[in-house]
């Protein structure tokens, strides 16, 4: 690992310590939920950067951690976002103070559950994950090519400096692990990094507008349902993605699955449920329904990839069924973490898992 590599892996490393920190508030709290579910995505997000690493440094696979320009990337952005952001802070603090009796956030629309459009909202902003998929078998091919097309213009001396564009040109699944994990890499910052001020200081964080598609549970000391989905992609991403071509192939379905089985379950649970699971607000009509639109999605997705692997009628089938299984039973479970890590995460494990001998 290069310097720049070093930073990019201790800053995340900073942000996962600073989750389990905020972990062990809400347990002082009595927040037991907000306690399991961020002392579980700190473990995910430190466990998989360190896993990649490793993986990295002894070579198990081509594909490193992060490489130039990828890095220079990730810097740049860092370095722009941050004082933004801190700006914002500063400029909310100043209308606090400027305020002479502070006017507190309005909770008359804080209930057990969301109105329904707030929870349409939440919902489709998963679908911007469906974009990793196409990163990494559509646009992140036209992403090198533009990269490559525009480089030919330059000079030598100036292509010669972008040697990583051209040496994993042969592979461009390569290209496209480092260009997905750059992009989810940045976006995951971002999101932590706004949370953290939800959190430690409320009063300062300056996308209160937010807080509407949060749910009661998640207003407090817990991580936003958003940095569960960030760190659940990205470590799946760092894991897995590594291991060509079985990786991107995992992923991409798994994610799929989990999105689309995760908002089949809540809308249908929400509009149709009548039968409730144990003592939870999960209904067996949602349970069900987001089982079968994940097995839809699942093979609608492995269509999609047919025309990168090999995939016959009995892959078709199976693999979807059993993600829409595994599905079925972490909703069934109802556990303290949250869908968008749990879903994402085991799911990918376990296709990986199997596509490793059906695809290998």
């Amino acid at each position: 690992m290069d310097l720049l590599s070093i930073i990019i892996a201790g800053l995340l490393y900073l942000y996962g310590i600073i989750s389990l920190y905020i972990a062990i508030l809400a347990k002082k709290r009595s927040e037991k939920g907000a306690f399991v579910n961020n002392i579980v995505n700190s473990i995910v997000l430190i466990t998989s950067i360190s896993v990649n690493i490793g993986i990295s440094s002894l070579n198990i696979t081509d594909i490193d951690f992060i490489i130039f320009p990828f890095d220079i990337f990730m810097i740049l952005f860092i370095a722009i976002f941050l004082p933004h952001f801190f700006f914002s802070v500063r400029r909310e603090k100043r209308i606090y103070r400027l305020i002479e009796k502070p006017i507190e956030d309005d909770k008359s629309y804080i209930k057990e559950e969301l109105p329904f459009k707030y929870e349409i909202y939440r919902k489709l902003t998963h679908l911007v994950v469906l974009g990793i998929v196409f990163f990494y078998f559509t646009l992140g091919f036209l992403v090198q090519n533009i990269f490559i097309y525009v480089l030919d213009f330059f000079p030598s001396i100036v292509s010669d400096f972008f040697y990583s564009i051209y040496n994993i040109e042969a592979n461009k699944m390569i290209f496209t692990q480092y260009l997905v994990v750059s992009l989810v890499g940045v976006s995951l910052i971002g999101l932590l990094t706004a949370d953290f001020f939800r959190i430690l200081k409320p009063k300062l964080y300056p996308l209160k507008s937010v807080n509407r598609i949060l749910r009661k549970k998640e207003r407090h000391m817990r991580l936003g349902p958003h940095i569960s989905m960030g760190i659940g992609c990205f470590s799946i991403i760092l894991l897995y993605g590594p291991f060509q071509p079985i990786g991107p192939f995992s992923i991409c379905l798994a994610m799929t699955m989990a999105i689309f089985g995760d908002m089949a379950a809540n809308l249908i649970g929400r509009t149709f449920g009548h039968s409730r699971i144990r003592n939870t607000k999960k209904t067996y009509e949602g349970l069900i329904g987001g089982m079968l639109v994940a097995f839809i999605s699942g093979v609608v997705t492995l269509v999609f990839l047919s025309q990168f692997y090999a995939i016959n009628l009995f892959i078709l089938i199976l693999l979807p069924l059993i993600g829409a299984l595994v599905i079925g039973i972490l909703d069934f479970l109802d556990l303290d973490v949250d869908d968008n890590l749990s879903y994402n995460f085991v799911l990918s494990t376990i296709i990986f898992l199997i596509s490793i001998f059906l695809l290998s």
